[in-house]
């Protein structure tokens, strides 16, 4: 059986409202829930639209009036969100002061020159700040993690792979450290002959998977470094 939802009408005049929500099932009412909606008091259009036409009401008269009465209506911005912007207005000294009366707004010494800048101002789209990226890589050997710009590489702890980084990171970026001084560290686990090639790979491959970085560590015979530029 289809569930029916029946809700009663929206006043969009008002900011918040509690709307009841009935389900109906079999003919017969199950439950009901409120639900608030919240009404988006600073609609930017709505402003624009505000602006507009009492500058539009400036243009026809043939000479600037000291004394204004502005009449706007529309049913998404009731009187009370016009007051705002009139009080914005008044604050960025575009018109010396206002008031209601008898349905009007009377508005004194409006600028029409500052509106239309301003109104013009409201187009124009705030450029979205650019933070730098962090491609700094940083090894934490408690952790056994490299980080690069709020990405992990999880490094196994207190294996070859952990011991490789650690040494690597010890020194400047692209600073040969040679294979007798990996395995010479105490807990280095000689495996096999090619450990430290094999544990290189090893950390190639994660760092490839998680921070999009290609052919981390370099091997030469005898000799292995960190192949990336810190900026």
């Amino acid at each position: 059986m289809f569930e029916f939802i029946k809700a009663v009408p929206i006043k969009l005049l008002t900011p918040i409202l509690p709307l009841r929500i009935f389900v109906v099932k079999d003919g017969h009412f199950c439950h009901n829930d409120f639900i608030t909606i919240r009404m988006n008091m600073s609609n930017k259009n709505e402003k624009k639209s505000f602006i507009k036409a009492l500058i539009d009401q400036l243009d026809h008269q043939t000479r600037m009036p000291a004394k204004v009465y502005f009449n706007y209506y529309s049913p998404n911005f009731d009187t009370e969100q016009q007051k705002e912007v009139l009080a914005e207005l008044k604050k960025k000294k575009l018109i010396s002061s206002y008031r209601w009366s008898d349905g009007d707004f009377v508005i004194t010494k409006p600028s029409k020159t500052g509106l239309f800048q301003y109104w013009q101002k409201l187009h124009i789209e705030p450029v979205p700040e650019q933070k730098p990226v962090d491609t700094k890589m940083v090894f934490n050997d408690k952790t056994g993690e490299i980080t690069k710009d709020g990405k992990v590489c999880p490094i196994p702890i207190n294996t070859n792979q952990y011991f490789l980084c650690r040494a690597l990171f010890a020194v400047p970026f692209g600073r040969d450290v040679t294979e007798t001084d990996i395995v010479d560290m105490a807990d280095w686990a000689k495996d096999t002959k090619r450990s430290v090639y094999d544990a290189r790979g090893a950390v190639n491959k994660r760092v490839k998977e998680k921070l999009g970085v290609s052919n981390f560590i370099r091997w030469r015979t005898g000799r292995v470094r960190i192949d990336y530029e810190q900026k």
